[in-house]
């Protein structure tokens, strides 16, 4: 009887730490594509290794930020506000990360774009983390969900191929 107890212990043990390793897409119910996945390992990274939470996926961030990655490349711009004058924290709350019915609201963006070797996600990061800027957003200690979204579309900024633009959306809701 108490092998099986053990077996029995052994096996919820297991089930825990397999749950607990899952990639933070999957716990979210949202599908990142490859770059969107290579973003959140690597800002993940980057906070752990400075003793700061990892951060978890949230699906109306991902929403958030991917519209305004396919906004800018459809539209061919870069920047946080959209040229029809829309902030970027009004974005975020009306893609559904609103400060309704919490205590405490907090959110940051970071946006990027790049071709070629510049377009890998741990380039994109890099740059973030090498401005001073966009490494207080990212190592911000409050935040504790994050949205990425990676969208490539066909030429930017008088480069012919494809460009990808990132949108990185992090915050943090407090009841």
């Amino acid at each position: 009887m108490k092998t099986r107890c053990g077996i029995a212990v052994l096996l919820a043990a297991l089930a825990a730490l397999l749950l607990a390793s899952m990639p933070a897409a999957a716990t979210a119910g949202v599908t990142l594509n490859s770059y969107e996945q290579q973003v959140v390992k690597c800002i993940n990274q980057e906070r752990t290794s400075r003793h700061l939470a990892k951060l978890r996926v949230n699906a109306t961030l991902v929403d958030s930020a991917r519209s305004h990655s396919a906004d800018m490349g459809e539209k061919q711009y870069f920047e946080h506000d959209s040229p029809s004058g829309e902030k970027w924290s009004a974005r975020i709350v009306r893609h559904g990360y609103s400060r309704q019915g919490y205590r405490s609201w907090k959110a940051g963006e970071n946006i990027a774009w790049g071709a070629g070797l510049y377009s890998s996600p741990v380039a994109i990061v890099d740059q973030w983390m090498h401005s001073s800027t966009h490494r207080a957003v990212i190592l911000t200690k409050d935040f504790r969900d994050l949205g990425v979204g990676a969208v490539s579309c066909a030429g930017y900024g008088g480069v012919d191929g494809t460009v990808w633009f990132f949108t990185l959306d992090l915050g943090r809701r407090t009841k």
